[in-house]
Order: structure tokens, then C-alpha cells, then sequence
């Protein structure tokens, strides 16, 4: 092939470029001019009627508190769910005291049952004050038959629930009151100050005599 044949087909293949070029744009500038009026202006957006643009609020407000309501709903499930895998503090504390309690006879078991299913919490309260009242006069009537000795070994069998069923020394008698040293359930000395009936007579443990509390 001559140089001259070399140069044509390069002129040609230019030529081509171009028009392809020429046409893309023409094509282009034809979708943009269809998209005037022929007045030149661009074509007027459709007027919604008062009732279309009504429904069509509504339609989003809907959406927007059906969207919020899905959100309101995870937010409880997921509370929900951390509440349940935790115990409220308060809660604790109460069910630690009720694990501290005594145990009851099942005579007191049954009437304990009884009261507190059909009682309200205005009687249950004051029948609870005249309970300890109660109580507290009995402990002082018998307090004045007991005889007690410094050193003596006993048993808690009132006063504190923590502290019932502990065994102890004698470090201190009135006429009608008492201080015990007993060992606690972490095996530290506690000093109590109870009525002495609400002790009685027991074998002292080898544990506490080891900690020179004689008095």
C-alpha cells in the first residue's frame, strides 16, 4: 500500500470519528429540545388537585407513623429483654433479707399464707406493728424468769432473723437483757443485745472458744 493510500484511509477514518461524533451529539441536543415546549419554555409540572395533594400527606404520615411505631415497638422488645436478664437492685436487697429469714412451722406457714393472700397492705402493715408489739411483751414477760451468766453458752432463738439459730457467749446480763457474742456466717465475732428469752441454753462450739471472748 503507497504512502498516499496510508494518508486517505487515516483522513477517512477521522472523517468517520467526527461524524459519529457530530451525530451523537445532534442526538443529544434532539432529547433535550424535546423536553421544551415549543414556546421554548420547559413543560409545566402537574398540578395536584386540593384532595391529591390531601391523600397524598396522608399517605406519608402513615408511612412516617407506621416507620415510628416499628421503632417504638424494637425499643420495648429490646428493654423488655435487657429487664428480664437483670435484677432491679432494689429487688435484690429484699429477696437476700427474705432468704435470711427463719423458716416456718407449717401451722405458721398456712396461717402466713392465709393473711397475706387475703389482706391488703394497710392491715398487713398493722398487723404486723401489733405482731412485734405482741412479741416484744411476751420476750419481756419471759425474760424476767431466765437467768443468764456471763460466759454461759447459748443459742439465738429471736431478735435479728440473721443471727437466729447462731451460737454464743454470755458477755453481759441485766435483769431482763443480754449482750451474746456469736459467730456470724463468715466466722467474724458479732455482739448482739437481745432479751434473754431470746436466747437458751446450749453446748458452746470449739470455734468460739477460741476466740477468748469470755468476757
Amino acid at each position: 500500500m503507497s504512502e498516499k493510500n496510508t494518508g486517505t484511509d487515516k483522513l477517512d477514518a477521522l472523517d468517520q470519528a467526527i461524524a459519529e461524533a457530530r451525530k451523537a451529539g445532534a442526538e443529544k441536543s434532539k432529547t433535550k429540545k424535546a423536553a421544551v415546549s415549543e414556546d421554548g419554555t420547559a413543560p409545566k409540572r402537574v398540578k395536584l388537585t386540593d384532595e391529591e395533594r390531601a391523600a397524598r400527606k396522608e399517605k406519608l404520615e402513615q408511612e412516617r407513623a407506621a416507620r415510628k411505631a416499628e421503632r417504638e415497638q424494637a425499643r420495648a422488645a429490646k428493654k423488655v429483654e435487657k429487664e428480664g436478664t437483670r435484677t432491679t437492685p432494689h429487688m435484690s436487697k429484699v429477696t437476700k433479707a427474705g432468704a435470711r429469714l427463719p423458716a416456718l412451722h407449717e401451722d405458721a406457714q398456712t396461717a402466713f399464707n392465709d393473711l397475706t393472700t387475703n389482706l391488703g397492705a394497710g392491715d398487713l402493715e398493722a398487723l404486723a406493728a401489733h405482731l412485734q408489739h405482741f412479741n416484744r411483751v411476751k420476750a419481756t414477760e419471759r425474760a424476767l424468769a431466765v437467768k443468764l451468766e456471763v460466759g454461759q453458752a447459748v443459742r439465738v432463738i429471736g431478735g435479728d432473723p440473721r443471727y437466729i439459730g447462731c451460737i454464743g457467749k454470755v458477755t453481759g446480763a441485766q435483769r431482763i437483757r443480754c449482750y451474746v457474742t456469736v459467730l456470724d456466717g463468715a466466722g467474724e465475732a458479732k455482739d448482739l443485745y437481745l432479751f434473754t428469752s431470746q436466747v437458751e441454753a446450749a453446748e458452746i462450739p470449739v470455734e468460739l472458744e477460741s476466740t477468748g471472748t469470755d468476757g
